[in-house]
């Protein structure tokens, strides 16, 4: 027997041992890949898949199983991620999903059985058939329909007919019907959304990019496939207080700005390649809707990521900003150029400050809990990174719009007044700053105030110190040479206690300290122990 046949017998019988053995002792992955063998053997009797199919997708199952056991750290968890994502699907492999998932696992097999993970977000393409993956860490490389037509597009305008000929039909081939067309699945979990899912944003992106990629090769099957796609479009739509809106994921109805965009963009692209008036018609819908939707994604300072949401990121900020500009040249909608402007605007506008209540005097030493910083309130127009600018001041912060405190707890520092600077940075960059309301540092030196009397056996008090937050009590006991002493550590400055002496007469002190030392004594009297 050859080395490489023993090396694979070898590795089934490893795969079969993990698998045959208890449920317990097994790692969670060797459950993983049995459900995937019993769901490649139910689609191959179901028709679904072909044998050769199905030999060439258990044969990547073998890989897997042979590499997981020996790979380190993160290499192993991105794996067996994929893994554990394509079991859950075991009942749904058919013809494109099974390229689609088994093309994804053999791409994870052959990466992490030599290479670490990659940065969120970066791109790697397969060059057997020009498919990219996209780094999401702890889940491998995942297939990406929206990255990979948005690569369609891009070699389209790059004029590279090779490459966008393989692309397009690679993506063909992953293609699933849905809604009596064509779409493409996202099979990783996200944002509450189980696989298999759509976007309604990638579907009129795919739209677009087959139309033009048939245009440019020339392929006439590539544009009738776009035809198909659109025909998905009107049940990913949802609708706005102001028209139809595109649902970015077709599992929730959140109204995000620059998935309605890059609809409007992509379905005017698709409608010219294509000759397809009710897009050109659709487009339109979407664009009055995004006109009368506007004015609610602005706070005045910067754009909305969704209706009623947080404030965009700095890159779809950027996005939605490009968009709009291009929008309003194509379409000349005064209201997309007006937005256009305001968007770009807030990209070069300082963020606005605005101070609160100034703080009461501190007492930050020692750190007993009680007036040991100050709180300083302030109002910012949008999303920043913000910094106390004082002495033993502590770390930025990173706030979105509106109300917010910052806390200045200097600890051991010279007592007087200091006058702490606010400086604001947003995500582009822009930095602003004002100057706060001073506060003054002071030491505690003051002993308490106190009231206390003895009533039989019991201890009342009332004290009160504006620098602590609880008094201590040693209460001192004298007969004859007789000393005793009993002590109540950090007690309210209101209260009483029962006190314990031996049998006879005591004259009673009471010697009651602040948090900072300071102490305040009082002659109780006497203090009559019956044992």
């Amino acid at each position: 027997m050859g080395s490489r046949a023993a090396a694979l017998v070898a590795v089934l019988a490893l795969a079969a041992a993990l698998c045959s053995g208890s449920a317990s002792a097994a790692p969670p992955w060797a459950n993983d890949l049995a459900l995937i063998r019993r769901g490649l053997d139910r689609a191959q009797a179901m028709g679904r898949l072909s044998a050769a199919e199905a030999s060439t997708y258990r044969s990547t199952v073998a890989q897997a199983a042979g590499d997981l056991p020996r790979l380190p750290g993160s290499r192993y968890r991105n794996l067996a991620a994929v893994v554990h994502e394509v079991a859950g699907l075991w009942k749904g492999y058919d013809e494109p999903r099974g390229r689609t998932l088994f093309a994804m696992l053999a791409f994870n097999v052959n990466w992490f059985s030599s290479h670490w993970d990659r940065k969120a977000g970066t791109d790697v393409v397969d060059y057997s058939d020009g498919i990219w993956y996209r780094a999401f860490p702890g889940l491998g490389f995942q297939f990406h329909p929206l990255e990979n037509f948005g690569k369609l597009n891009s070699f389209v305008s790059q004029q590279n007919q090779s490459r966008a000929s393989q692309l397009a039909q690679a993506l063909l081939a992953r293609a699933v019907s849905r809604n009596g067309g064509l779409a493409w699945e996202y099979y990783f979990g996200f944002e509450g959304g189980r696989p298999p899912w759509i976007s309604g944003m990638a579907q009129a992106v795919a739209a677009q990019a087959l139309a033009r990629a048939g245009t440019l090769v020339p392929d006439p099957t590539l544009v009738a496939a776009s035809r198909r796609v659109y025909a998905t479009i009107p049940s990913l739509l949802r609708q706005s207080p102001t028209g139809p809106w595109i649902r970015l994921y077709a599992f929730n109805n959140e109204t995000v700005l620059n998935a309605q965009l890059q609809t409007i963009a992509s379905l005017l692209d698709y409608a010219a390649a294509s000759g397809d008036t009710a897009a050109a018609s659709l487009a339109a819908q979407l664009e009055s809707a995004t006109d009368g939707l506007l004015p609610r994604f602005d706070t005045g300072y910067w754009s909305l990521y969704s209706l009623g949401g947080p404030e965009a990121p700095l890159d779809y900020h950027q996005f939605v900003v490009r968009l709009l500009a291009n929008l309003a040249k194509r379409t000349q909608d005064q209201t997309l150029a007006a937005f256009a402007q305001r968007f770009g605007a807030d990209l070069t506008e300082p963020p606005l400050l605005k101070a609160g209540t100034p703080p009461a005097p501190i007492y930050p030493w020692p750190a007993d809990g009680y007036k040991d910083g100050a709180r300083y309130p302030f109002w910012v127009s949008k999303r920043s990174t913000v910094r106390l600018v004082v002495a033993n001041a502590g770390g930025p912060l990173v706030v979105s719009r509106g109300w917010h405190a910052i806390f200045w707890s200097p600890g051991r520092i010279a007592p007087g007044s200091y006058t702490p600077k606010l400086d604001a940075v947003d995500l582009a960059g822009n930095a602003a700053e004002t100057v706060l309301a001073p506060v003054e540092v002071r030491l505690d030196t003051e002993p308490p105030t106190l009231s206390a009397k003895l009533v039989g056996r019991r201890l009342y008090w009332r004290g009160a110190d504006d620098a602590s937050p609880w008094l201590s009590f040693r209460i001192t006991l004298r007969r004859g040479g007789s000393v005793r002493r009993v002590f109540l550590a950090a007690e309210p400055f209101r209260g009483s206690a029962r006190l314990r002496a031996p049998r006879g007469a005591w004259a009673a002190t009471l010697e009651a300290s602040d948090s900072s030392g300071n102490a305040t004594r009082v002659v109780l009297g006497t203090l009559h122990a019956h044992g």
